[in-house]
């Protein structure tokens, strides 16, 4: 493969932007605790708590915002 071949997949002049900031990454103990004010148990957010990121077989993690907005779309009226 000569450096002809090689092609940019992003260009430098398009500005790359940031992703949102949507708080720390929190384990289910942390979001029971600390959003849910002790009230559920760590495995009720693990299988309740939608917006979850699974970094691995049994590593999930929960974005604060996430969990916060989840929690407001779910507030009674």
């Amino acid at each position: 493969m000569t450096p002809a071949d090689l092609h940019v997949l992003r260009p430098d002049a398009a500005p790359s932007t940031p992703p949102p900031d949507r708080g720390r990454l929190l384990t289910a103990a942390q979001v029971a605790a600390e959003l849910l004010g002790g009230t559920v148990s760590p495995g009720w957010v693990r299988r309740h708590v939608t917006p979850k990121v699974v970094l691995g077989h049994s590593t999930v993690r929960w974005y604060a915002a996430d969990v916060r907005a989840w929690l407001e779309a779910r507030r009674p009226r």
